[in-house]
């Protein structure tokens, strides 16, 4: 359980650093919207350790360093190397690995704090229903944020981009069920964990 925690540690204190350098390389730039969006991500990234540690829960560093991987690809790759608007596909590949990632995290999650005894079919209908809510919820995000702020770039410049980004989540959320339905034998709540 040390090595687990110490793992944590690391990973969260090297999430941390990488964040903040994109931040500074942003403020840097004068690029203060993009900024701002990444300090949240960093302050809700504390809150929610601060939550695990303090419920005693702990996720699987596999799945915490995948989540971590995204919201970094995200910002270093998406707003800091401006992918999201010089590549046709990163938003898309994003959003598959997003919707994979975020469907563990929040199973992941919920499994360690109700420690429910569901079979397998449900649990494959519950992450990738999980996935399609975390999915709907960020295009919804994106659209208030876009609606209120009227950024210069909006985050959802068209139909077609919300509905590409919703597919995109299907296909994630339903890579996600396959793993821990299939690829995982055995007792489900201590193998996500």
């Amino acid at each position: 359980m040390i090595s687990q925690r110490k793992t944590m540690l690391i990973l969260t204190g090297t999430f941390l650093v990488v964040l903040l350098g994109v931040v500074w390389g942003l403020v840097q730039q004068g690029r203060y919207d993009y900024a701002q969006n990444i300090v949240i991500k960093i302050v809700l990234w504390v809150l929610y350790t601060f939550f695990e540690v303090k419920c005693g829960i702990s996720i699987s560093n596999c799945i915490r360093a995948s989540v971590m991987a995204v919201l970094i690809s995200d910002s270093f790759l998406g707003l800091y190397l401006d992918y999201y608007l010089t590549s046709s596909i990163f938003d898309k590949v994003q959003h598959v690995f997003g919707s994979y990632a975020f469907s563990l995290f929040v199973y992941s999650i919920i499994c360690k704090l109700t420690q429910p005894t569901i079979g397998r079919g449900f649990t494959f209908i519950f992450i990738i229903t999980l996935g399609l809510s975390i999915g709907a919820v960020y295009e919804i995000s994106e659209f208030l944020g876009d609606s209120l702020a009227k950024p210069s770039i909006p985050s959802q410049p068209n139909l077609l981009d919300t509905n590409l980004d919703l597919i995109a989540d299907v296909i994630g959320s339903l890579f996600a069920a396959i793993h821990v339905t299939i690829i995982l034998v055995g007792n489900l709540k201590n193998n996500i964990g």
